[in-house]
């Protein structure tokens, strides 16, 4: 078949949707790259080589029996499936995100925390695990997610690349571009057969590199590839490479110096370079798929997780199937040649892992307000009457229902023997959470934390590593609930579950266990890296800020490089080793069970009785640094996720802090106009300040509050400047 003449105007929706939020995370999450053994086999239909693995060779013998000329390279990760999601999720929040959703698809931690232009929100671990799941996807619909996108010989045709620009500004014979000195030049070549060069040159798929042009720089061209840009004349970065920041003018400049130090003067250099940094940066690495490429689970570059392109955790997927679409009208059978890379997890659950549902899932504590509430067996009011509960009744509530079942809107609840029942989502509030003790604690076996006491009728939130850190905020409420007793746990994110209490040992006063586990306090100013293994060779898997707890689950492991090594569990569950010291002082030192009444991160300290923060801070980076901190808002309720602001209070081994939000003077956690006219006015007189206000005004910090700092706020706003501590 001559696939020149039959590739379509639909080649020009060829990942169009490709990396939607197209920003680089560059942030170095642990790993467990130490228990991961990366291998490669090919599968034939009816092999044997997947019997460990559930449901994949059904799917994948359906596949062949329809498409015999496509092949299979079975990337087998080495990877526990249950640490691949923990990474993925509560390692850092908003790695993953979903657009327009709610209930179960959304984190609980975060909420409705609003992400990159407002509508996106965190992902959960029951959607990253449904997006995660190769199985989910092994069907022609979705499939091409997989395609391997290195340069395959006769594959490709030039007029296939100019479908794919079609329409656009770059479907040109020839190229007419500003040079440095803002004179117009002329490169006598079409885009598609720059973009043809480059990706033959760079050994990647130049349908892959145009369609990543395309997204970027949208149809009609963006000021980061025009040339023309303020400052930047005669620059190009038509692959947005660095393109990072807050604010679009910063994510311009960014991107532009960038393509300055790389010297792309014009619009071929950009290209051509920009394949190479793509070639380089992710497919030679090992992230040679689009899967690959949003999860970074290829250890083959000797880490993972971290080098991810996107956030939008449906990416991948929705892209596969613009893919199979343009392909099809290339060729109705797909009967080409296609190799498609298929990622396999170890321990991984039985079945598929489902999509979420409408419900939310919560672990927190209502009170009745209506005369009485009825709670039913199941969602009808027809069925059972378990219990009737009273006006200021309390009662634990893990689900939110957001849809009419029967009738009604039903949230299920938790009775005091254990029992689950549904309540019609009226006549009650959310309060405090209830607790009977606040006491330090480690897992001493990987346990699932869930929504609600008990196996049955509960939902998993996330697994507990051996040696991560929580803190016991109830126990001895639910004991026997499906052969188990059941301890109600906070981790250092703030998330909020129920584990089996014999999975969890106390720390004792000095910091430690009975196996010899001790709580550990990082004190080396510049942090400390963790690692894979003992030794500055190894993978670095993360990092540790100065004041960040650890777990220390084996001591002096090794010397290497100077150093005693210790095995470390971070508060996010992930294993590594880190550097003790050496001759000029310790980096860590063991504490108590409570730890320093002093909480500080990046981006927020405490300065007497005040903890002074940037505005981007929210409670689940105070809880990273302080699982133990009891957050109130000024209205005095306790406050788990979400933002914090000027003049929320903070308790915390004891002492208690007054929030600072540099640039929040009226304490709704967030910097914008009304802050800029409070200051305005109050320097003017007709608006007074309290204490907490007046120090949160004066954001550049030199003891008054005057024009200076008013404007500094202004550019925060706009996007021209930071507001810092």
């Amino acid at each position: 078949m001559d696939i020149s003449n039959k590739l379509i105007k639909g080649l020009s929706l060829l990942l169009i949707l490709i990396f939607i939020i197209g920003v680089f995370i560059n942030i170095f999450l642990v790993s467990d790259v130490q228990a991961a053994s990366q291998s490669t086999k090919e599968y034939k239909k009816g092999s044997d080589i997947l019997d460990d693995y559930p449901g994949y060779s059904s799917l994948l013998d359906d596949l062949l029996n329809e498409h015999p000329n496509w092949t299979f390279t079975i990337l087998y990760t080495g990877l526990d499936w249950d640490t691949v999601i923990k990474n993925e999720t509560t390692a850092l929040h908003g790695r993953n995100l979903v657009q327009s959703k709610s209930g179960e698809w959304v984190c609980s931690v975060c909420g409705d925390k609003p992400y990159d232009n407002g509508s996106w929100r965190c992902a959960s671990a029951s959607t990253v695990s449904y997006y995660m799941d190769p199985r989910n996807s092994l069907y022609e619909d979705y499939i091409f997610q997989f395609e391997n996108l290195e340069w395959k010989n006769n594959t490709y045709t030039i007029d296939g690349v100019e479908q794919i620009l079609d329409g656009t500004y770059l479907d040109v014979s020839s190229i007419k571009y500003t040079d440095t000195s803002g004179s117009t030049k002329t490169i006598n070549k079409s885009y598609a057969k720059v973009i043809m060069e480059a990706a033959e040159g760079a050994g990647i798929s130049p349908y892959h590199l145009a369609s990543r042009i395309v997204q970027e720089q949208g149809p009609t061209g963006s000021a980061t590839s025009t040339g023309t840009y303020t400052g930047y004349t005669g620059y190009y970065n038509f692959l947005n490479v660095n393109a990072t920041g807050s604010g679009s003018s910063t994510i311009i400049n960014n991107a532009l110096a960038y393509a300055k130090k790389q010297g792309w003067t014009d619009p071929e250099k950009s290209i051509k370079g920009g394949a190479e940094f793509l070639a380089e940066g992710y497919i030679a690495k090992g992230q040679n798929t689009l899967y690959l490429q949003k999860f970074d689970v290829d250890s083959s570059d000797g880490s993972l997780y971290w080098h991810q392109y996107q956030q939008n955790v449906s990416a991948s997927k929705t892209e596969g199937t613009s893919i199979m679409k343009t392909y099809k009208e290339i060729d109705s059978n797909l009967d080409m040649s296609f190799n498609f890379v298929i990622p396999v997890f170890e321990n991984m659950p039985g079945t598929k892992c489902a999509m979420p549902g409408s419900q939310s899932i919560v672990t927190q504590n209502i009170q009745i307000t209506n005369s009485s509430v009825i709670v039913y067996k199941s969602k009808s009011t027809s069925s059972t009457k378990l219990k009737t509960l009273n006006k200021n009744d309390k009662i634990l509530r893990i689900e939110v229902g957001s849809e009419k079942e029967n009738g009604y809107i039903w949230d299920k609840v938790v009775l005091d023997d254990g029992t689950k029942g549904y309540i019609i989502s009226t006549g009650f509030k959310v309060i405090d959470d209830v607790t009977n003790c606040e006491i330090t604690a480690i897992a001493v076996e990987p346990g699932n934390l869930r929504n609600g006491p008990g196996t049955s009728n509960t939902t998993v939130i996330t697994t507990l590593t051996v040696g991560q850190r929580v803190t016991i905020i109830e126990k001895g409420k639910y004991n026997n609930i499906d052969g188990y007793n059941w301890s109600r746990v906070m981790l250092a994110d703030g998330m909020q579950g129920y584990i089996v209490a014999r999975y969890l040992e106390e720390v004792s006063d000095t910091g430690s266990t009975s196996d010899g586990s001790d709580i550990v306090k990082v004190v080396c100013n510049g942090g400390l890296t963790i690692r894979s293994n003992p030794g500055t060779s190894s993978d670095i898997l993360g990092y540790a800020d100065k004041g960040d707890y650890l777990t220390r689950i084996e001591k002096a492991v090794s010397t290497a490089n100077g150093y005693t090594w210790d095995k470390i569990v971070t508060g996010s569950g992930v294993t590594g080793y880190v550097a003790r010291g050496d001759k000029d002082g310790n980096y860590i030192e063991p504490v108590n069970s409570t730890g320093s009444s002093a909480i500080s991160g990046s981006g927020f300290k405490t300065t007497g009785s005040s903890l002074v923060c940037e505005p981007d801070i929210t409670v689940s980076n105070i809880v990273s640094k302080a699982s133990d901190a009891v957050i109130k808002d000024a209205n005095g309720k306790t406050v788990t996720s979400g933002n914090i602001g000027t003049g929320y209070t903070i308790k915390y081994n004891g002492n208690t802090y007054t929030v600072v939000k540099m640039g929040d003077t009226n304490g709704d956690g967030e910097v914008k106009a009304t802050d800029y006219m409070r200051i305005k006015n109050y320097i003017m007189g007709s608006t007074s300040l309290i204490s907490a206000q007046k120090q949160a005004a004066d954001v550049n910090s030199d003891g008054n509050v005057k024009a200076t700092d008013y404007m500094k706020i202004k550019n925060y706003i706009m996007g021209n400047s930071k507001i810092e501590i």
